[in-house]
């Protein structure tokens, strides 16, 4: 009989009742308990992600309104507000003279330097003699008269030399939205301020702000804004009330055409009338030319005459400049009123709407104002 060697376990007898057999299977069967707990425990795990993952039904929030203000700090804060106003005000006003001054100088300079020489030169006067005598023979009925024509032509010769350059550096109108601008910044500085020194809620403090107009027009689709704006913004260059307010400013423009209706030169250009009809037929009553393209013509297109002799206008220059420099002196002093000093329409109109719509809803008639601690 020949015996195979049993020791090679891969040739291990079939037989289920083997002890080796026997232990494999209980070692299959553990694997797969502990792979089913693990999966178990897997999914279980996947289970709970996902759980998390789902949206959340939110809670409702219940939101307190803000605590309103006393009727005691309001009195305190309402007169912090006048207070803070005030002092844009004024600071906004010195701004505003500072840079008036320093363009009215520009004015005076240019119209010594450039205006008074053009119109006293000995060119000039012939220019503006030959010019008004041919307005005068070729008005109809119904036109400006002469008198009128001159102003406007000193008009446009005053804006061309002294308007003009003296407004490349700044000019009233300007001024006036940089002084508006300036109050409206450092009024809002002040209004940020107030929560936290008077410890009060900012929305408390926006409502009632609210209820102070910052901007009133009458005639405007975009005629109101309230105090709150500005406490949120230092600047309202976007905001159209803002915007209706400045362009309300027609004066301005106007001031700067010599008090805008031109009376400081009516006595110069009536002057430069008189003149030109006492002596200018004289002068041209033999013109050749008149010969050659009609007596009218001729009186001012020929080369041999002109309005005034160089010996004539050398004997009246000096009252020709003393009549001039008479009435732009009086011309400036008005523009300068009326830009400066006067509140309703000068460059301060903004600065001053706005101060008086707060200082009214702030301390109506009946209550007496604080006193400035300055």
């Amino acid at each position: 009989m020949v015996y195979r060697h049993t020791s090679d376990r891969s040739e291990a007898p079939s037989d289920p009742g083997d002890p080796w057999h026997a232990g494999i299977e209980r070692r299959i069967f553990v694997s797969m308990r502990r792979c089913s707990y693990s999966g178990r425990l897997l999914l279980a795990l996947l289970l709970l992600m996902l759980a998390g993952c789902g949206p959340r039904i939110p809670q409702p929030v219940s939101v307190e309104p803000p605590p309103p203000i006393s009727a005691a700090k309001w009195r305190e804060i309402r007169e912090e507000i006048w207070v803070a106003s005030s002092l844009a005000r004024a600071e906004a006003e010195g701004y505003a003279r500072a840079a008036m001054q320093r363009w009215m100088m520009r004015v005076r300079e240019n119209t010594q330097n450039e205006f008074v020489p053009w119109y006293t030169g000995y060119w000039a006067q012939q220019w503006i003699g030959l010019k008004t005598g041919w307005y005068e023979m070729n008005t109809q009925d119904g036109e400006a008269g002469v008198d009128d024509y001159l102003v406007a032509y000193l008009l446009e010769r005053f804006d061309e030399l002294v308007l003009k350059p003296a407004g490349e550096e700044g000019n009233p109108r300007t001024i006036t939205e940089q002084s508006a601008a300036l109050y409206v910044r450092l009024l809002s500085e002040q209004l940020q301020y107030i929560p936290r020194v008077y410890a009060v809620p900012p929305q408390s403090l926006r409502k009632r702000l609210e209820r102070i107009p910052l901007i009133a027009l009458p005639d405007s689709a975009h005629s109101r804004a309230d105090l709150s704006r500005v406490m949120e913004h230092n600047e309202l260059s976007g905001d159209p009330a803002y915007q209706a307010l400045l362009a309300q400013i027609t004066s301005v423009a106007g001031a700067e055409e010599m008090a805008s209706n031109g009376e400081p030169l009516q006595e110069v250009a009536e002057g430069a009338v008189a003149r030109l009809v006492a002596e200018l037929p004289v002068r041209a009553g033999g013109s050749a030319a008149a010969l050659v393209v009609g007596p009218t013509l001729g009186i001012f297109i020929s080369a041999g005459v002109v309005a005034w002799s160089a010996i004539s206008h050398d004997l009246k220059r000096p009252q020709i400049e003393s009549q001039l420099r008479t009435a732009l002196d009086a011309g400036l002093e008005g523009m300068w009123q009326a830009l400066m000093e006067d509140p309703e329409t000068g460059v301060l109109y903004p600065v001053n709407h706005m101060s008086q719509q707060i200082e009214t809803a702030l301390f109506p008639v009946i209550e007496r104002q604080p006193a400035l601690p300055f």
